[in-house]
């Protein structure tokens, strides 16, 4: 690219197009300017990658947490604030509290060397709007736990958009928060959409 530039330059100055340089002009340069997306924004037309961009943040700030606690063996003040960033309401966060101590009992028994991310993806979206999601999902627990459960695989999911006011970007880059995640034993969806109720 630098070559044809010259190249050009040469031609414009042979064919008398172009005029001198000026000596010792300098030719002021702007700044560069870089452009950041927030890739958590809201688009016009919420869809399944959408959501799968928000499950991804969100699974990395659960696999986060759960390194802390996997590594210290304690749930440190940190880990319970990173845990009501990640979750929309009391219910799940004590939920979640729950399960990980439950883990602790049992000294992770299950979990991998180097535990990393639950990989979830959207298989059907039942409902999105710009406040809340809601999706059945495929959650693969793989890089987590040895020998994962395949009735783990399917689940449902639902997302609350947080107010501003509960933003807590450096634990949920996200914005948004977790309001219902479970299985059925009928592998059915659960017979109320959680975001509905939101």
């Amino acid at each position: 690219m630098a070559v044809a530039v010259l190249t050009l330059l040469a031609a414009c100055r042979e064919s008398g197009s172009a005029s001198p340089p000026v000596s010792g002009a300098t030719v002021p340069t702007a700044a560069p300017t870089t452009t950041t997306t927030n890739p958590y924004a809201v688009p016009p037309v919420i869809d399944a990658a959408y959501f799968n961009r928000v499950l991804a943040g969100l699974e990395a700030a659960y696999g986060d947490l759960l390194r802390i606690v996997y590594t210290t063996r304690s749930i440190p003040p940190e880990v319970i604030d990173r845990i009501k960033a990640l979750y929309a309401t009391n219910g799940q966060v004590n939920l979640t509290l729950a399960d990980i101590q439950e883990e602790m009992r049992r000294n992770f028994s299950t979990y991998l060397p180097s535990p990393g991310n639950v990989r979830t993806t959207v298989a059907d979206l039942i409902s999105a709007t710009s406040s809340c999601m809601y999706a059945k999902v495929d959650r693969d627990y793989s890089a987590v736990v040895h020998n994962p459960s395949p009735l783990l695989r399917t689940q449902w999911m639902a997302v609350r958009r947080l107010p501003i006011a509960e933003s807590t970007a450096p634990f949920n880059p996200t914005g948004w928060g977790i309001i219902y995640e479970g299985v059925t034993s009928t592998l059915q969806a659960p017979t109320v959409n959680p975001c509905s109720e939101n």
